[in-house]
């Protein structure tokens, strides 16, 4: 083959719809992270359980794969969806509409974890409304993929806590240094007063111009 059909042949590729498609995605990937860690992955839904329980995460999981393709199609159906993780919260949305199905905050979630027996299926579990606990569960095209979504989690939670620790350290040092302000103020204005001291007894009274010449008339006498 000559090099100009080589050349037609790549440039024929390159706008293939399955190459346009797969770019186009990774754009709306990108734009959707905005420098945040993005992990594109299946969501396969979630669940309602009633307690931390692995074994209830498991019934969880199962019932959720009961619902969706076997792995194999799941494989093939591409990762349709973006897990972002936020400084402050976890989204997560549709690649290809930006629409949001869910955003948890960190403070929320629980736990989470790469399943043992499952290796391609990351979870984390979060408290809704009522205190209610709520099973997400993803589909990873890797194995390798769900540890690391487990590890990028474990970075924010610990990076969430020390901000937290932080604002409560801060927020005391405040109130203890206003409490050590008062009595100084309090000292500040008993020194810094110029009135009399029977008016700041209260032992003054107004008198009246009438008194006063009363007063004075006695006096000359």
């Amino acid at each position: 083959m000559s090099w100009g059909g080589s050349f037609q042949l790549m440039q024929t590729l390159r706008k293939s719809p399955a190459v346009l498609r797969r770019r186009f995605h990774q754009d709306r990937a990108q734009a959707l992270s905005h420098g945040d860690p993005l992990f594109k992955v299946h969501y396969l839904g979630t669940e309602k359980i009633y307690s931390l329980d692995v074994e209830q995460a498991a019934e969880a999981i199962g019932r959720l794969l009961e619902k969706s393709p076997d792995a194999a199609t799941l494989d093939k159906l591409g990762k349709e969806h973006a897990l972002v993780v936020r400084p402050r919260y976890v989204e997560v949305k549709e690649i290809s509409t930006s629409r949001q199905l869910t955003k948890t905050y960190l403070k929320d979630i629980a736990y989470c974890a790469a399943d043992t027996t499952r290796p391609n299926v990351f979870l984390y579990i979060c408290k809704q409304r009522g205190q209610q606990l709520h099973c997400r569960v993803f589909w990873c095209s890797r194995p390798d993929r769900a540890r690391d979504m487990t590890a990028c989690l474990a970075r924010y939670f610990q990076r969430a806590l020390n901000d937290l620790l932080e604002d409560e350290t801060n927020h005391t040092k405040e109130e203890e240094s206003t409490k050590d302000e008062k009595p100084l103020m309090a000292t500040g204005q008993s020194k810094s007063s110029t009135l009399p001291a029977d008016m700041r007894k209260g032992q003054w009274r107004k008198r009246s111009p009438l008194r006063e010449l009363m007063r004075r008339t006695s006096i000359s006498d």
